[in-house]
């Protein structure tokens, strides 16, 4: 059996697992993942708000062009920081919407129930995982 064969049998198999977990539960982690996402969201607005009302009793002659750099450079901090966690859980949530939530990315076997509520947003199974981080600790 080839390569691509293979995958789509994995992935067969994996979906009708992911099938097993009902309604009830896929419902269950839809409404973590949003309470994540809003938190997140409601988080870098307070950082937000803190940074700029620093900004403003700092430096209160600061000119308009002053501000908005730092309005630029506070998106981009978000953008490093928060927002690849934020892409993780629209990404978790899109995948419930569309059936392949709890499939692994990159073997797209299952991942495990127990994982999942663990880590609602994660896109791997252990395995996988690990074998990326070794990789990823064999090229630093």
């Amino acid at each position: 059996m080839g390569r691509c064969a293979n995958r789509r049998n994995t992935l067969r198999y994996a979906i009708g697992k992911i099938d097993i977990m009902n309604k009830t539960t896929l419902y269950s982690f839809k409404e973590r993942l949003e309470g994540i996402r809003l938190t997140i969201i409601e988080e870098v607005k307070e950082q937000y708000k803190s940074s700029k009302n620093n900004l403003n009793e700092q430096a209160a002659d600061i000119t308009d062009d002053a501000t908005q750099s730092y309005d630029q450079q506070f998106k981009v901090n978000f953008g490093e920081k928060d927002g690849d966690k934020l892409w993780l859980v629209e990404e978790a949530i899109k995948k419930i919407k569309n059936g392949s939530y709890g499939v692994c990315s990159e073997c797209e076997g299952p991942i495990p129930e127990g994982r999942l509520d663990l880590v609602p947003l994660t896109e791997h199974c252990v395995n996988c995982l690990e074998t990326l981080e070794n990789n990823k600790k064999r090229l630093t």
